[in-house]
C-alpha cells in the first residue's frame, strides 16, 4: 500500500519515507510521519504530535506502530472522505439546501447563506432511516451495469469507427482514381487530337515539298530541251508544258506562301483548371453515423410504382435480373441471369453500357463506392465457377478480376474487406483476394439449402436462406444460428439468392408474390409487401432516396417504388 504514495525525502540526506510530518513538511522540512490524526487527517512525527496532544486532547491519534490501523494502510479507504473539488480537505458537513457534501472551504465559498447545513454526523443520524440502502445498492449495479454495456459500446463504437474510417479512405480513393482517371481520359483524347493535327500538317507540308521538286525537275528538263536544236512541232509541245507547269507551280507557289509558317498552339480548357481550382477538397467528411439515426426495423412500406424496360436489342431472352447495385452517382448496376449478362442503367433507367459473362449470373453485391463482386456460376461446380469484379468508371462497366471457386457459387455478401458466398449446401467467408478463410455454415441435407446470403451493416449478424423448405437463419460471425425463421412467404419457385439487406441493416426476403421485410433479430416478418409481377428475383432498398426497386424473373420491367418508413410499436 505503502508503494502508492509519494515518497518524501529529509531534507539535507537521501533518506525516503513513506509519509512525512505534515507540521515540519510546511516549514520545509522532512521528518517520518510517524502518527496520525482522524480528526485533522494530518500526520506528526514524535515531536509535533506532543504538541498535538496538548491542543487537541480529544482527537483520535493512531500510531504507525498499531499495525493495521496506521493512516499508510487506511489511506486509500480514507480518501472517500475527501473533498472532490478540494482534494487536500475532508468533509465534515452537508447542504440540505443543495444536497451536497460540504468541507470548511465549500461552506466558506459557496454556502454561506445556506440555512439547512449539518454535521455528517448529524445529518448520518436523522437520515439514517431516511436512505433506503437495499434500492441504493440496486441502483449502483443498474449503473455499473449500464455503464459496463456503455463501455462495451464504445469498444463496438471504436471499431465501427475505425471500420467507417478506412472505407472513407478508400472512398477517398476511389474518388481520386475516378478524377486520375477521367484527366488521364481527358488528356489521351487531346494527345489523339494533336496527333491528327500533327500528322495531317505534316503530310501537307511533306506532299507539298515533293510537288515543288516534281516541278522543279520538269522546269528543269523542259528549259533545257528549249535549248536544244528540234523539230518545230516538239519545240511547241516542250513550250506549252513549259507553260502549263509554271503556271502550275505558281498556283502551288501561292498555295505554300498562304500556309508557309503554320504552328498549332495549345488552349488549355480553363473551365476544368477553374473548376478544380475552386474546389477544396473531395468530399464531405460528416461526423457521426447516419446508421445510428436509422431504426433498421422501421416499417418500410411502398407508394407510387414506377416500370422501366431494361431489355436490350442484343438480348435474346426475357430479362431475368437476379442481383442490383448502385454506384455513389446514383446509376444503377443490374444483372440479367437469362441474358448472362451485366448492364448499367443511368439515373433515367436508360441501360448506357453491357458486358457479357460466360454464364448465370445468380448474386451482386457492392465492394466500394464504383465497385461491385457477381457471383457466377452453372447448377454443378466447373471451371467456369467464381466472382467476377467489376467497376464502373466514365460510364462504361470495366472488368477486374474474376476470383475462380472450385464449388458452385450463388449468394454473394461483403463487409470489412471480406466476400460471403454461397454453394446451396455451405456459406464460406473469403478474402477479397479469393483466399478461404473458413466454412461458416453447411446443411448438406440437399441441395439449394444455403442459397441467399446477407450480412448487417456492423457486420455482427449474417443471414442465410433455405429455398426449399422457406427457412432463413440468422448466424454471428463466427458461424453460430441464433435464430431459425420458417415462413410459406420465403419459399420461391427458383432457386435465386432472394435476400437483400440494405445499406441501414433492413432486411428484405422475397417469395413467389410478395416481399417480407424481417427485424433484425431474424424472428419476425414486420411487414409484407405484395407486388402485381410473379417472382421477384432482387431488391435493393435506398434510405437516403426512399425508393424500392424490384427485378422479376423472366420479365423485362424493373419496379420503381417510393417509399415511406414507419416506426413500429
Amino acid at each position: 500500500m505503502a508503494s502508492n504514495l509519494n515518497n518524501s525525502q529529509q531534507k539535507g540526506s537521501d533518506v525516503f519515507y513513506d509519509v512525512c510530518c505534515s507540521v515540519c513538511e510546511e516549514d520545509g522540512i522532512h521528518n517520518e510521519g510517524l502518527f496520525h490524526c482522524k480528526i485533522c487527517f494530518k500526520t506528526y512525527c514524535d515531536e509535533c504530535v506532543k504538541m498535538h496532544k496538548k491542543l487537541h486532547k480529544d482527537h483520535a491519534v493512531s500510531a504507525k506502530s498499531d499495525g493495521e490501523s496506521w493512516y499508510v494502510a487506511n489511506k486509500v479507504d480514507d480518501t472517500i472522505a475527501l473533498c472532490e473539488e478540494h482534494t487536500a480537505e475532508r468533509l465534515t458537513m452537508f447542504c440540505e439546501d443543495h444536497e451536497q457534501l460540504l468541507c470548511h472551504l465549500c461552506l466558506l465559498l459557496k454556502h454561506r447563506q445556506c440555512s439547512k447545513v449539518f454535521t455528517l454526523a448529524e445529518q448520518a443520524k436523522s437520515n439514517s432511516q431516511r436512505i433506503p440502502l437495499v434500492q441504493v445498492t440496486k441502483e449502483i449495479e443498474k449503473s455499473q451495469k449500464r455503464l459496463k454495456d456503455m463501455v462495451d459500446r464504445g469498444k463496438d463504437n471504436i471499431k465501427s469507427l475505425k471500420a467507417s474510417y478506412e472505407q472513407i479512405c478508400e472512398e477517398i480513393r476511389d474518388e481520386r482514381r475516378q478524377i486520375n482517371e477521367n484527366l488521364d481520359r481527358l488528356q489521351q483524347n487531346t494527345i489523339r487530337e494533336l496527333e491528327s493535327i500533327h500528322e495531317r500538317l505534316n503530310n501537307s507540308i511533306e506532299d507539298d515539298t515533293k510537288r515543288c521538286l516534281e516541278c522543279i525537275s520538269k522546269l528543269k528538263i523542259y528549259g533545257a530541251k528549249l535549248k536544244d536544236n528540234i523539230l518545230p512541232e516538239r519545240t511547241f509541245i516542250t513550250l506549252r508544258k513549259c507553260i502549263d507547269q509554271t503556271a502550275a507551280a505558281d498556283l502551288l507557289l501561292k498555295r505554300m506562301i498562304k500556309n508557309d509558317g503554320t504552328d498549332i498552339k495549345f488552349q488549355p480548357n480553363r473551365e476544368l483548371i477553374q473548376c478544380h481550382a475552386d474546389c477544396t477538397d473531395l468530399g464531405k467528411i460528416i461526423i457521426g453515423d447516419p446508421q445510428h439515426n436509422v431504426d433498421p426495423n422501421k416499417i418500410v412500406s411502398i407508394e407510387d410504382k414506377s416500370e422501366y424496360n431494361v431489355q436490350t436489342a442484343t438480348d435474346k431472352s426475357l430479362c431475368a435480373i437476379t442481383g442490383i447495385c448502385t454506384t455513389s452517382n446514383g446509376d444503377l448496376v443490374i444483372a440479367d441471369s437469362n441474358n448472362n449478362c451485366v448492364k448499367l442503367l443511368n439515373q433515367a433507367y436508360k441501360v448506357i453500357d453491357q458486358v457479357q459473362l460466360p454464364t448465370y449470373p445468380w448474386s451482386m453485391c457492392s465492394i466500394s463506392s464504383f465497385e461491385m463482386a457477381v457471383t457466377v456460376s452453372k447448377y454443378k461446380a466447373d471451371a467456369l465457377n467464381g466472382i467476377h469484379l467489376l467497376r464502373v468508371d466514365g460510364g462504361k462497366i470495366i472488368r477486374k478480376q474474376v476470383l475462380k471457386m472450385n464449388h458452385v457459387c450463388y449468394g454473394i455478401a461483403h463487409v470489412d474487406a471480406e466476400v460471403f458466398v454461397t454453394s446451396g449446401t455451405a456459406l464460406y467467408e473469403y478474402t477479397m483476394d479469393g483466399r478461404l478463410v473458413k466454412k461458416l455454415y453447411e446443411d448438406s441435407t440437399g441441395q439449394f439449402r444455403v442459397v441467399g446470403v446477407g450480412v448487417s451493416p456492423d457486420g455482427k449478424r449474417i443471414y442465410v436462406t433455405d429455398v426449399i423448405n422457406g427457412i432463413l437463419r440468422t448466424l454471428t460471425r463466427d458461424g453460430t444460428v441464433t435464430a431459425t425463421f420458417q415462413d410459406h412467404a420465403f419459399k420461391h419457385g427458383f432457386n435465386i439468392a432472394y435476400i437483400h439487406v440494405a445499406g441501414k441493416g433492413q432486411v428484405f426476403v422475397f417469395g413467389d408474390n410478395s416481399i417480407s421485410q424481417v427485424d433484425t433479430v431474424g424472428k419476425t416478418i414486420l411487414n409484407t409487401i405484395s407486388v402485381d409481377i410473379a417472382k421477384p428475383a432482387s431488391v435493393y432498398f435506398n434510405e437516403e432516396t426512399k425508393k424500392l426497386i424490384v427485378g422479376f424473373w423472366s420479365h423485362n420491367n424493373i419496379n420503381e417504388f417510393k417509399t415511406k418508413t414507419v416506426p413500429t410499436f
